[in-house]
């Protein structure tokens, strides 16, 4: 889709903008349908760079930092109102009529990722077979009797139809006690049920499939180089697809999985690439790109990827395909399952049991959205989508002066009877403004840091 710096900051831009002004839709929607007066619509935060003024009184506003929004309902309690209009302002409707004004905001944003994951299963989402490679001794898997060629059907009685669906339901069910119930087809078309056994389970196999054993199976691709990554290590350092892989480090490659092995093992290290093009014998040097995944390993990439044939692709993978009433269907489970796994994720930063580190502010979010814009649409819908629920779930929780804080002030009225005093809301609301600031900083630190590091 593009290229660049430039494209990279478009990309994230547009996706933020998109999601902002969805979520404030949701609160403007339904406030004017509850009959409340909207004095402001604005995208971005600080000084207006674009406004106009509806018939109703609306000003709509586009701001210069686009980084937030809001929207500016009439209200008592931040300036006098005219006795004509009393009856439009927010801090006179019902308890009821105010909680869905808030909420509506986030839930706009899960409506979205809804309607975003419906229409990518009507268009097919491409994934890769949920088939899996031999797994090392020890580990869940193992214990379980998986063997390589199997490839994966039902897990606990829910259809698995890509490696995607595996990896987002596994969190889900390895922590229950007992016993998980995997129903996978064997080579030779044969369906058998591997009970595995959650007593064994460590926090590896919480963080992931891998943790316990479960590894993609991939056919073994030649070491020629399909796609490279623009303004990747790779595309500065000269590769081109097409390229044939000879050595990589001084080592004789003949799969593309050796290739991996090798770039994932010299992070931030000068790696010399022994490459054949058109008949000729070249070298290049490059310095694989730092990547630190969440069980903590740091890794390399260089930002290719193998060439692959129609015919390994059908063996491969496969397209999540649905019709129109069922994709529906498929998008709100999608939407549910990485809403829970959402929270989950701020459950683990909130408790220590998931780094700091892991938390991303503005930079590598907008890293994110060039990287799926470049790789096509359907990839940067998805991003979309992800960041929509995010967006949404962290609304939700309960901090002063996001969503999820003024429905805990709603919470407290409905339990006392009556609104919290001026004083502790504006007390709580300079503590919500300071910790907010403080993440933002902190993430966005955290950015800086993994970008001069990598």
């Amino acid at each position: 889709m593009l290229n660049g710096g430039v494209g990279t900051l478009g990309a994230f831009l547009l996706a933020l903008s998109c999601l902002i002004f969805i979520h404030e839709l949701g609160h403007f929607v339904v406030a004017r349908w509850v009959g409340v007066k909207v004095l402001r619509f604005s995208i971005g935060l600080g000084r207006p760079i674009w406004r106009r003024q509806a018939k109703n009184g609306t000003e709509w506003v586009v701001a210069l930092l686009p980084l937030g929004g809001y929207v500016r309902m009439l209200d008592e309690r931040e300036g006098p109102v005219s006795p004509q209009e009393v009856h439009q302002a927010f801090n006179r409707k019902s308890l009821a009529q105010r909680s869905a004004i808030v909420v509506a905001g986030p839930l706009a944003n899960f409506l979205l990722a809804w309607s975003l994951f419906s229409l990518l299963y009507v268009l097919g989402i491409p994934g890769q077979r949920p088939c899996l490679d031999a797994p090392e001794t020890g580990t869940l898997a193992w214990h379980a009797g998986i063997r390589a060629g199997e490839c994966v059907l039902r897990l606990e009685g829910k259809a698995i139809r890509t490696w995607q669906d595996f990896e987002l339901e596994w969190p889900r069910v390895v922590r229950r006690e007992g016993e998980v119930r995997l129903v996978t087809r064997n080579d030779r078309g044969q369906e058998e049920v591997h009970r595995l056994v959650t007593a064994q389970v460590n926090a590896a196999a919480e963080e992931g499939v891998e943790g316990s054993g479960f590894h993609l199976w991939t056919p073994p691709l030649p070491p020629v180089v399909g796609q490279v990554i623009p303004d990747s290590v790779a595309d500065k350092a000269g590769l081109k697809p097409l390229d044939r892989l000879l050595r990589v480090a001084g080592q004789p490659v003949e799969t593309w999985a050796q290739v991996v092995r090798i770039v994932e093992a010299h992070p931030q290290a000068v790696v010399e690439i022994e490459l054949a093009r058109a008949g000729q014998t070249r070298a290049v040097q490059l310095i694989p790109r730092a990547v630190d995944l969440p069980n903590g390993r740091r890794i390399g990439r260089i930002g290719i990827s193998p060439q692959v044939t129609e015919a390994m692709r059908r063996e491969w993978t496969v397209l999540d395909q649905d019709p129109p009433s069922m994709a529906l269907w498929h998008g709100a489970v999608k939407t549910w399952s990485l809403t829970l796994l959402t929270l989950n994720s701020f459950g683990q930063l909130l408790t220590g049991q998931a780094s700091l580190d892991n938390l991303g502010g503005p930079v590598r979010i907008a890293s994110l959205a060039g990287d799926s814009a470049r790789l096509g649409l359907l990839p940067y819908l998805q991003f979309m989508a992800l960041i929509s629920i995010s967006l949404g779930v962290l609304n939700l929780l309960p901090i002063p002066l996001l969503d999820g804080g003024h429905l805990l002030y709603h919470a407290v009225e409905w339990v006392r009877g009556r609104p919290l005093s001026a004083e502790i809301l504006n007390l709580t609301q300079r503590w919500g403004f300071f910790l907010l600031a403080g993440l933002m900083v902190f993430s966005f630190l955290n950015d800086l840091r993994h970008f001069f590091n990598h």
